[in-house]
């Protein structure tokens, strides 16, 4: 029976209805083989995903099941909130195989592994799914659940195969903690194309004009600043660093970087974030011509003492131009995150977010780069615009974390 009075614990009555959907299609064989699951933020389109799954294993012959997500940091933020065993989906369907006349490590499809085993195959953060990788998951035959916000960015690569139609089911009742965030209200402004009334605060959230004296929000080390393209990343970055008074090339103690590339064995994934807990060194002996760096993560209590990282991430923010160089499987990625694109940041969620507008850049996805940007934060945000006259008298918001002027 429906509880009159939901709990975290128990479904609501869409939540319900969107279960109900989940098992018809499951149980029918001749059903299609993605169902969308699709939900603006603060839907809770985990949470039900959570729902259906226990649904499923209890009620129907589901008796095994795969979790992933299309970066390392998206599939961290879902183990976090309780879906144990999220793995990236490149993991669960490639596996490294080596090429028996060169000798270099490439990537294949695997026929074993937890994708050959499962009854069903969920798939986090579709938006962000790329054409041939959502074609190799349906080339698998097995059922895929499609969760996503349809109002997110496009993939980088393709059209987004899993999210160009229409949903399965779409959640619209925002959960009670959202209905109360100034940061979902906001987004969901910017879902519906429009902009706040005028410049301002409310409770954590502030909506700003771009300017000279709110640029130095953009520096505060306690918010993570979003940006949309490398060139004002690299500026920023430079500007920042400068005001620190680092004028070398190499990363120095307490700077922020991400991880920018997956090594499961490691437990690093793409997109995770963590600060230098001492200068970055030239490395020695075989690893002559990189760095060693000691990283305290985010969510990790021991920091990484020696980390062997390719250096031209952080070099081409000084050189023009600079190509990105062949890097070996198993030397690490990494680069400054004292800004990260909207791109880089999908999949993730932070604090204190603050956005430097850059939305002009994506043209007819200019609303979707807002709302995307905007939704990464789960408290506080600043969100600086650019070329926006929403007037009314504002406040410079008081804080208490930013660099030296």
């Amino acid at each position: 029976m429906q509880s009159d009075s939901p709990t975290s614990d128990s479904p609501t009555d869409e939540q319900n209805r969107a279960i109900q959907a989940i098992d018809a299609w499951y149980k029918d064989d001749d059903a299609q083989q993605v169902f969308w699951l699709a939900g603006e933020a603060g839907t809770g389109k985990t949470k039900t995903t959570a729902f259906a799954l226990e649904h499923l294993l209890e009620r129907r012959r589901l008796t095994d099941y795969v979790v992933g997500a299309p970066t390392g940091k998206a599939a961290q933020v879902l183990r976090q909130k309780g879906i144990e065993g999220a793995a990236t989906l490149h993991s669960l369907l490639y596996a490294p195989r080596k090429d028996g006349d060169s000798g270099e490590l490439f990537f294949a499809r695997r026929s074993d592994g937890p994708v050959a085993d499962a009854d069903l195959i969920v798939c986090d953060e579709g938006s962000m799914v790329g054409d041939d990788l959502a074609r190799d998951l349906m080339r698998t035959g097995k059922k895929i659940l499609v969760i996503a916000d349809d109002y997110q960015l496009p993939p980088v690569s393709g059209q987004g195969l899993f999210t160009s139609g229409e949903p399965d089911f779409r959640l619209t009742e925002p959960h009670r903690t959202a209905r109360e965030s100034p940061v979902i209200r906001l987004a969901h402004l910017l879902r519906r194309q429009e902009m706040p009334r005028r410049f301002g605060s409310v409770g954590k959230v502030h909506v700003l004009p771009m300017e000279q004296r709110t640029q130095s929000l953009v520096m505060r080390p306690s918010s993570q600043a979003i940006c949309g393209t490398h060139r004002v990343r690299t500026s920023y970055t430079k500007r920042m660093r400068a005001l620190l008074g680092h004028d070398s090339t190499m990363p120095q103690a307490g700077e922020r970087v991400i991880c920018r590339r997956n090594q499961k064995d490691e437990g690093l994934y793409n997109g995770m974030i963590g600060a230098l807990t001492r200068p970055a060194a030239e490395a020695q002996g075989r690893d002559a011509g990189l760095w060693s760096l000691g990283v305290q993560m985010e969510d990790e209590v021991r920091s990484r003492g020696k980390l062997i990282v390719h250096p031209w991430m952080f070099q081409a923010h000084y050189t023009e131009g600079m190509v990105q160089p062949r890097v070996g499987k198993d030397i690490q990625l990494y680069d400054w995150a004292w800004l990260i694109t909207c791109h880089a940041s999908q999949g993730s969620e932070f604090p204190s977010v603050t956005v430097v507008d850059d939305s002009a850049a994506f043209r007819e996805h200019r609303w979707r780069w807002l709302y995307t940007a905007v939704t990464r934060s789960r408290d506080e945000l600043v969100l600086l615009l650019r070329n926006a006259d929403l007037g009314g008298p504002w406040r410079m918001p008081e804080f208490y974390d930013g660099l030296p002027a």
